[in-house]
């Protein structure tokens, strides 16, 4: 559909496997050199696995290109079949004749014995491929084990590839499969892209479908790289229904709201709830209120021409407005901040370098505000004069501060007070949103700015707000034997699909994981756990932590 208005030859994102789209990752190409070493040997098992769209089937792809042509291959692609079902399904892709009328276990193993004894005398070798193999019930994975026992003078005329997701690990660790686990000369476990990856493998695609400008601007790729969680079939499914968000609005290029917006109608989104719908509805309703009382709170001139002070402080009381004096609870989704309009006689706008913002009310851009404003974008309601960071621990947050770049600032990824200085004066602002342009909150104001503008007028300086998973009184690092650990083990299994374990002591794998995480994510890379590693954790498996991605 989109194909013309692009300029583009064929579909660069379509899910069905095309050989001229092949793409192989330094994780494929790694798969790849695993299978094939297992099928240099003498029969066995050689085992793939990976979570559903890593590729899996692509690496197989791959692999069988390269057979001998003295290598018959069998494909199974249904594994629901009963042994019986299985035998003869190996028969019909080997064309091996069997009376179909009178099929038994016997008949069946006596033919594919004979067939594949026949086979090896003339110097052939037969492989059986199963995909979908987690589906495999015992009783089928012992027959499997059973042709692989023919042999002729020490040499095995069988090899069975199997290909499934990360369930059959699990079921091959099963004690009624131990002889056939034994059996394995090779296995293979397919991570997702990391995110380099996942932006050469975008840009491959449409390279090969003839693209002749970037459609998909650098700082996107982050972007699909966060929902698709580096999985090529997810990177497939954003990247087209994005092409299509472009063709409808006429637009050459695709931007950061057709990505959501992609990503919204193919249903990636973990908060799909009707009722957590409505309920982040009403909190943006309520938090809505509560930034223009806070406005009201700390305009106190202009609230004396509305009424007196007393009066204020009654009415906001009735209402069940105040700002209340301890951290209340979060909310289930961080808010989406929409700014009101001011009334002309907020405007106090004395500093020159605001000058693009006639009617911003500065008297907001006090840093007890800020942090006030941070809260809010977390959920959490605080009064005035309490938002600190004393404050924050009470609702199992953590402040983090300190003075660095913009790009670090962008890669750690979370909302920040930020401190804007000149010789004039210094206000204080919530970076709230990266796009093409930066998105700040001056209490219950929204400004965008560009680059160049904060490059000139941002210290360094910021404070964030995030929510550790334990205690963070020391990093995690090499050694170290304890319930964090196995927190952090397990978080890294999920991000890059990997079987459940309770591994709960800091080990070498661990420790190259974690380097690998550092090195994905743009932290230095020194394989110890400390709080920007943990934060930036944390946040990639919860979408509904604040970022400001």
């Amino acid at each position: 559909m989109y194909q013309e208005f692009f300029s583009l030859k064929e579909q660069p994102f379509s899910i069905s496997p095309d050989p001229d789209f092949l793409f192989l990752s330094d994780r494929h190409k790694e798969a790849l050199a695993h299978l094939m070493y297992g099928l240099q040997g003498n029969g066995g098992f050689v085992l793939l696995t990976g979570e559903v769209g890593t590729g899996k089937t692509t690496v197989c792809r791959a692999l069988l290109q390269d057979m001998s042509a003295q290598t018959d291959i069998a494909f199974v692609l249904n594994p629901a079949q009963t042994e019986v079902e299985l035998l003869a399904t190996i028969c019909d892709q080997f064309k091996i004749d069997y009376d179909q009328q009178r099929t038994s276990l016997k008949s069946l193993f006596d033919a594919i014995s004979g067939w594949m004894l026949h086979n090896l005398e003339k110097g052939r070798s037969a492989i059986v491929l199963i995909d979908e193999a987690q589906h495999l019930s015992f009783a089928v994975l012992e027959q499997l084990r059973l042709l692989t026992n023919i042999e002729s003078d020490n040499k095995k005329p069988l090899q069975v590839i199997l290909i499934g997701q990360t369930e059959l690990q699990q079921k091959l660790k099963e004690n009624q499969l131990r002889q056939l686990a034994q059996r394995i000369t090779a296995r293979y476990h397919l991570l997702p892209l990391t995110l380099q990856e996942t932006e050469y493998y975008i840009q491959h695609r449409l390279n090969v479908a003839g693209a002749s400008y970037p459609i998909f601007e650098t700082k996107l790729l982050k972007r699909i790289f966060k929902y698709s969680r580096g999985i090529p079939r997810l990177i497939n499914l954003i990247c087209d229904r994005s092409l299509l968000c472009a063709f409808s609005q006429n637009s050459p290029k695709v931007n950061a709201s057709m990505v959501d917006l992609a990503v919204k109608e193919i249903d990636l989104s973990l908060d799909h709830d009707t009722g957590n719908n409505l309920f982040k509805y009403l909190w943006r309703v309520l938090f809505l209120v509560i930034l223009v009382a806070i406005t009201v709170y700390q305009a106190p001139k202009i609230w004396h021409h509305l009424m007196q002070p007393e009066q204020a402080l009654e009415t906001v009381s009735e209402m069940h407005l105040n700002v209340i004096p301890e951290v209340a609870e979060p909310i289930q989704q961080p808010v989406a901040i929409t700014p009101p309009v001011l009334p002309p006689t907020s405007i106090n706008n004395q500093l020159s370098w605001f000058n693009n913002y006639p009617t911003l009310n500065l008297s907001q851009g006090e840093y007890d505000t800020a942090v006030q404003t941070l809260f809010a974008v977390w959920g959490y309601q605080v009064a005035s004069g309490k938002a600190n960071c004393e404050q924050a621990s009470r609702g199992s947050l953590l402040c983090f501060s300190s003075n660095t770049s913009l790009q670090k600032l962008t890669t750690l990824n979370y909302p920040a007070v930020i401190e804007l200085a000149s010789d004039e004066d210094i206000v204080y602002a919530v970076l709230y949103r990266v796009e093409d342009q930066f998105e700040l909150l001056i209490g219950s104001q929204q400004i965008t700015v560009d680059r160049e503008w904060l490059d000139e007028y941002w210290s360094g300086e910021f404070t964030l707000l995030w929510q550790p998973p334990f205690t963070i009184d020391k990093p995690l690092k090499f050694g170290e034997k304890s319930g964090r650990v196995l927190w952090l083990t397990a978080q890294l299994n999920r991000l890059y699909g990997l079987p459940e374990t309770q591994k709960d002591r800091f080990d070498w794998e661990l420790k190259e994981q974690v380097t690998a995480f550092q090195e994905d994510n743009g932290l230095v890379a020194d394989g110890i756990a400390g709080q920007q590693t943990l934060m930036l954790l944390a946040q990639q498996l919860d979408p509904k932590i604040p970022s400001l991605l």
